[in-house]
């Protein structure tokens, strides 16, 4: 087997039909479609399309991706593996775990210090060191329950892509875990199908909204549901704005189709349960459903930790040894020691004192990216802290008010 960059665009396209039946690449036309776009994605700096030949012949392939993330007010360089598949004689043959590793060891080499992606099952990547990103929430309420908000600036129809992208990129730069976004992510602006409202203040445009109208079978033409797709604001009156558009489609939209990170939501809503008026225990009312989708890497510690070095975790001032397991690449527990000051980490040479975390690749990711507590870590035997009662307690506390990062960038 030999992996090299992929030039076969066609084959590859049929292997996703293969693998991947949900995407619906069933005709002529649309493999022909499919690879065109493939094509044409490849001709941007950050994509490329990795394959895996036997004998010249393309038996598996993936995507890589360089995207600018935010990581507490950082912005690092990171890398997305997508689209991976393998032609299913090849399947059970350890290729994807080559591709996986491959993809890993190429990010390191070319300075990455955290992959992430999206799992078809999370459990096959949980296995190969990538940590569980935060969860994400999908609510689905009459938008006569959002509340109208006075004397606020009303959303207008957006129709500028430049505007669109220059906006959301000034957002990522603000929020943790969000990755800045190229032109080709913004293709659906403007489609058929989409529409995109915004909100101006003095000119300047402080949020936007992009939304679809869906069916389910059996509807007529006057009943449909709105879905959110893209929501980003960066003030409150903007985020006001959108929710009154939203509150004036009552008289037309059944539901509100609505993602995301935010626990709260349920509390902007005079009555958060979900449409379908579930019981889920006892007396408790479904509110939304909640799954989890981006998985995070760290593929090398120090030049990560290095990044983020003006971030402080708390105001603990404490050393930590990380001992970490990394059973993908096969490598011995490797400590890593760090001292934080008043939570800020700088590499130490200090090999005895302080505490020592013995974790694995995968939720040290998750921890480190804020998307678990160390107490929850330790709650579920997933970690292991020696030392004094008193550092023990500090490093828990330096770990326990995560602050969850936001991804919307899909690959």
């Amino acid at each position: 087997m030999e992996i090299k960059p992929l030039l076969d665009f066609a084959s590859f396209t049929d292997i996703q039909s293969r693998c991947y039946p949900g995407m619906g690449l069933t005709t002529e036309e649309d493999k022909q479609k499919a690879t065109e776009h493939r094509e044409k994605m490849d001709q941007y700096d950050r994509i490329n399309h990795i394959g895996v030949y036997e004998e010249n012949n393309l038996v598996a392939g993936y995507i890589h991706y360089s995207l600018p993330m935010n990581v507490y007010d950082q912005t690092i360089p990171s890398a997305g593996v997508g689209t991976l598949a393998v032609d299913l004689p090849y399947k059970k043959k350890g290729i994807a775990k080559q591709m996986v590793t491959h993809f890993i060891e190429q990010a390191k080499r070319e300075g990455y210090p955290l992959v992430h992606l999206y799992p078809f099952r999370p459990d096959f990547y949980r296995k190969m060191g990538f940590g569980f990103g935060p969860q994400l929430s999908l609510y689905q309420f009459s938008p006569a329950k959002l509340p109208y908000f006075d004397k606020i600036t009303a959303a207008t129809r957006l129709d500028d892509q430049q505007e669109i992208q220059r906006f959301y990129n000034e957002w990522a730069e603000e929020t943790h875990g969000a990755c800045n976004k190229a032109d080709y992510e913004f293709r659906h602006v403007g489609m058929a199908h989409t529409d995109v409202i915004g909100c101006r203040i003095n000119g300047r445009l402080e949020g936007y909204m992009i939304y679809q109208f869906k069916r389910e079978t059996g509807d007529t033409f006057l009943r449909h549901d709105l879905h959110v797709t893209d929501w980003f604001t960066r003030t409150d009156e903007a985020f006001q704005s959108l929710i009154n558009f939203l509150h004036n489609q009552k008289d037309q939209v059944r539901s509100v189709v609505f993602p995301t990170y935010d626990d709260s939501l349920a509390f902007l809503l005079d009555d958060p349960r979900n449409v379908n008026e579930d019981l889920i225990f006892r007396l408790y009312h479904e509110t939304h459903k909640r799954g989890t989708g981006v998985m995070y890497r760290i593929v090398d510690l120090p030049l990560f930790m290095k990044y983020i070095s003006e971030h402080s975790f708390g105001s603990e001032t404490v050393t930590v040894h990380f001992d970490v397991k990394d059973t993908l690449m096969e490598t011995e527990r490797t400590t890593y020691s760090y001292r934080f000051e008043r939570g800020k980490p700088h590499m130490c040479d200090d090999i005895d004192d302080g505490v020592r975390v013995a974790i694995g690749i995968a939720d040290l990711s998750s921890l480190l990216m804020g998307c678990v507590s160390l107490s929850t870590l330790l709650l579920y035997k997933r970690v292991e802290v020696k030392g004094s009662e008193g550092h023990a307690g500090q490093v828990k506390r330096l770990f326990d008010s995560p602050q969850k990062p936001e991804n919307w960038s899909f690959f």
